[in-house]
């Protein structure tokens, strides 16, 4: 299949998956529109202000959980930005560079981002703030990756039900890089809301970068 129509049927998948099911139409016509035309910028104008997209929403409520529901906008911003650079491609008349997009498509986070008490200072991250670490490291991967041997689709579902086996090993990789850097941790799904100390509801967001010489976290804020 072709690569460009290949992510906008992995788009089809995800929102069949959310219950969107009145936006599928939508992205079948703008396959439909490619295959005729070569049309690579219909999905864009539908994400515009008169698209029919305009009003699409993906909130911790779309989901049956906020988790499944966070890791959907993930992907389905990845998905967008996937496809971009594929029709960047064709409008240049130029073929798929695979060696380009898996090098440069996404970026290896070095940063997590995590509560910090205003108080005395100790800082804590929650299962949220874990996830929004280790997304961005998963889902470029398994989205080149599907893309590459044709099995988008099925590493788009993977991805949305929490059943790729790469987000349960990169959050026990980020966990045990906060256990050694003495930074607490809970399954809370969201932000930091109580000191896990001194039960101060006063958190600030505090920023730690992946050491490369030590499997830890060094902050980057008081």
């Amino acid at each position: 299949m072709d690569k460009y129509v290949l992510t906008l049927s992995a788009l089809k998948i995800l929102l069949g998956g959310l219950g969107k099911d009145k936006y599928i139409p939508v992205v079948d016509e703008c396959i439909s529109k490619y295959e005729s035309e070569n049309d690579v910028d219909m999905i864009r104008r539908e994400f515009g202000g008169k698209g029919r997209f305009a009003d699409f929403t993906i909130s911790s409520k779309t989901a049956a959980t906020p988790e499944i529901s966070f890791w959907s906008a993930q992907v389905f911003t990845a998905l967008l930005a996937l496809n971009a650079q594929l029709a960047d491609y064709r409008r240049k008349g130029l073929s798929d560079d695979m060696e380009f997009i898996r090098k440069n498509f996404g970026a290896s986070n070095e940063v997590l981002y995590a509560g910090r008490c205003s108080v005395c200072g100790q800082a804590a991250a929650t299962a949220s703030d874990i996830d929004k670490y280790v997304s961005k490291i998963v889902i470029a991967k398994r989205l080149v990756s599907g893309l590459e041997k044709g099995d988008l689709e099925d590493e788009v579902r993977s991805l949305c039900d929490l059943s790729c086996p790469d987000i349960e090993r990169e959050r026990r990789k980020a966990v045990l890089r906060l256990d050694n850097s003495s930074i607490p941790h809970n399954n809370d799904y969201g932000k930091l809301t109580v000191c896990p100390k001194c039960g101060c509801p006063d958190i600030v967001q505090a920023r730690f970068l992946k050491s490369l010489k030590e499997n830890i976290f060094v902050p980057l804020s008081k």
